[in-house]
């Protein structure tokens, strides 16, 4: 599922390819994926306007048109964009296509369509409607104190909540979790001060650096539990077999050795 860095890469890409073209046309294609907006009323909005920034909060991105009407794009479990020249090159699971000027296009994919896309007038309201908490990479360690401070859940499932913290999803919470040594399962409470020192450091540094990895889990290193996670993974440490748990409804990947539990 895209997370903060995947959806920070899927930006500067956007960024990058499709700002300050004329949108010629919008074909839907999977109209399941607008939420609160018919795809003909969306096309009214945005045909002949043009993309002029982007911003993210989270596993959401935002989209602001000349027209001051915000796109908002959530990738689901299977979400990416793809831009391209021509009509036969779009990607096998378009649900919706942006065609620009001079036959340039930005497709957005998404197998198992879980994506949302949508039409909202003002970022912040958005933010307020949906209880989302601050993005993991605004967070300071003040505030992240506070924030874990309020509750007595699982680590794990406290750093996936996104009303606490927004952005960190299954994958990048066990990676947090592996390079602070903590394991998944260790109740908010039973850490110390420094620990949460610790899982702070570490949930900057993990985010940051898998956007400068572009989210690619072949660039990152090998000493990254991203390499190994899944059945019969090795701990990148001391190479015993990961082990696996259900936290907060998701599988937790961790090794038993160097994230000791602490009950």
């Amino acid at each position: 599922m895209p997370e903060l860095p995947d959806v920070e890469t899927f930006k500067s890409y956007l960024d990058a390819t499709s700002l300050h073209q004329r949108i010629v046309d919008i074909d839907v294609l999977s109209a399941d994926l607008l939420k609160g907006i018919s795809g003909r009323e969306l096309g009214r909005q945005l045909k002949g306007r043009r993309f002029e920034c982007s911003s993210r909060h989270g596993k959401h991105l935002f989209v602001r048109t000349d027209g001051n009407i915000w796109l908002r794009l959530h990738f689901g479990m299977t979400g990416s964009l793809r831009y391209f020249k021509g009509e036969n090159k779009a990607p096998r699971h378009t649900r919706m296509l942006f065609v620009f000027v001079k036959d340039y296009r930005l497709a957005f994919d998404d197998q198992r369509k879980f994506g949302e896309i949508g039409l909202i007038q003002d970022v912040d309201e958005f933010r307020k409607k949906r209880a989302l908490g601050p993005d993991a990479l605004d967070v300071d360690l003040t505030k992240f104190k506070k924030l874990l401070g309020k509750h007595r859940d699982a680590v794990k499932a406290i750093l996936m909540n996104q009303r606490l913290i927004a952005g960190i999803g299954n994958i990048y919470a066990d990676e947090i979790l592996f390079h602070a040594r903590i394991h998944p399962a260790t109740p908010i409470a039973r850490l110390r001060d420094k620990d949460r020192m610790h899982l702070f450091r570490a949930m900057r540094h993990v985010l940051k650096k898998a956007i400068e990895y572009q989210a690619d889990v072949d660039r990152m290193p090998k000493s990254w539990l991203l390499s190994q996670r899944g059945k019969a993974g090795k701990c990148p440490r001391c190479g015993r077999e990961l082990k696996s748990s259900k936290i907060g409804g998701r599988t937790a990947w961790f090794c038993a050795r160097c994230q000791r539990h602490r009950l």
